[in-house]
């Protein structure tokens, strides 16, 4: 998964983006770090391949967006399920497409991007400064911030990744996956 900070830049930079399309911004906000926020979850949701919707360990990174999208209780209209429609885009496209060299890497040495996101916290923070806005101390805790370099993951790549997909149109994505499947994702 990318880290709390990269979703939450992603998400402040959607709003930003799409200020139309969101109405209720805190509910997509909590939509947006929902697939990785296990505290208040129940056992079943802790597991990662189910709040992921798919395969997810061992740098298996699968996400079944029709399942996702075909799921009852779930409505794409409401704000708090775009958010989680964009932290899945967010992650398949993280792990499967922009960062998947740095992935296969970082497998081959058995190690995790989190000191990495630990080492670009503070510069993305403070590069999105409205993920201040949103209180949510439940996440503080993961948002750590070390003053080294990160070793897998360079800053210019993490920002340009931020503003690719929060260019996103949900909308436009939800249509693409419904008619072309996991193909249409590019």
């Amino acid at each position: 998964m990318a880290g709390f900070t990269i979703h939450l830049a992603v998400g402040v930079q959607y709003i930003e983006k799409h200020k139309n399309e969101i109405e209720n911004e805190q509910e997509f906000i909590k939509g947006v770090i929902a697939p990785d926020l296990n505290e208040k979850m129940t056992d079943i949701e802790k597991d990662k391949s189910k709040s992921h919707y798919g395969k997810w360990g061992n740098y298996n990174y699968f996400i079944d967006f029709n399942k996702f999208l075909d799921t009852k209780t779930i409505d794409i209209k409401k704000d708090y399920f775009k958010g989680y429609f964009l932290h899945l885009l967010t992650d398949y496209y993280f792990y499967n497409i922009d960062f998947h060299n740095e992935s296969t890497r970082i497998m081959k040495c058995k190690d995790t991007f989190y000191h990495d996101y630990d080492c670009l916290n503070e510069k993305l923070i403070k590069n999105y400064s409205k993920i201040d806005k949103y209180e949510f101390n439940s996440i503080k805790k993961y948002m750590k911030t070390l003053k080294e370099e990160p070793e897998y993951l360079k800053l210019n790549k993490i920002i340009d990744f931020i503003e690719k997909i929060s260019d996103f149109d949900i909308e436009s994505e939800v249509k693409i996956i419904k008619e072309k499947g996991m193909e249409g994702l590019k």
